[in-house]
């Protein structure tokens, strides 16, 4: 399964030294997601991440960043998503790898043009105290009719990660696991990536 990291939404010390250093641990893709910073913020932090990695950054926000780092993952949130669809939008960014976010399992299928979708709260989240999961422990997700990848999101760790392929996942995206100490953030995401 794949392994994707979510920022942390607050800035912390050293964040670009952690994410290369996750990425030289075998993080597959890093989601850059701070609804808080600034566009001067992300291109400053982007630029501290080693070039080679920056075809593994997705994008939530400015994705006009793309064009000053030729990253090609952009995501959109789900009423975001659900606003252009509204609208006829075409998902269709020659080699661009789309993404987004769906709440409900059946969802996906509803999906044109993206590569992979998270789909959570899958566990009580450890970022977000109180934002409690949906599945049961027996839940097994529908076969995607289009190709859609589904990646689990919320209350992921070392703990309950081995649930998540027989539930039918595609991969895990990580975050509380990751950040609410960061420094054992290389050390959770070798032990979570163990366990996918």
């Amino acid at each position: 399964m794949n392994v994707i990291v979510i920022a942390n939404p607050a800035v912390i010390g050293s964040e670009s030294k952690i994410i290369n250093q996750l990425f030289e641990s075998g993080l597959d893709i890093f989601h850059l997601r701070k609804e808080s910073c600034t566009r001067a913020y992300c291109k400053q932090l982007i630029s501290e991440i080693d070039e080679v990695y920056h075809n593994r950054i997705a994008l939530h926000h400015f994705h006009e960043l793309t064009n000053d780092f030729g990253i090609k993952r952009l995501h959109y949130k789900e009423a975001q998503r659900k606003q252009l669809q509204e609208a006829n939008a075409v998902f269709n960014f020659k080699n661009t790898v789309l993404s987004t976010s769906i709440h409900q399992p059946e969802d996906v299928n509803n999906l044109q043009g993206f590569d992979y979708t998270f789909f959570g709260p899958v566990f009580n989240s450890i970022s977000k105290p109180g934002y409690t999961g949906v599945l049961n422990p027996n839940f097994k997700l529908p076969h995607s009719q289009n190709g859609t990848k589904l990646i689990a999101l919320g209350g992921i760790d070392a703990g309950n990660a081995v649930k998540l392929n027989s539930m039918g996942f595609d991969g895990v995206a990580v975050l509380g696991y990751i950040w609410n100490d960061p420094s054992k953030a290389v050390r959770n995401f070798k032990t979570i990536k163990k366990i996918c």
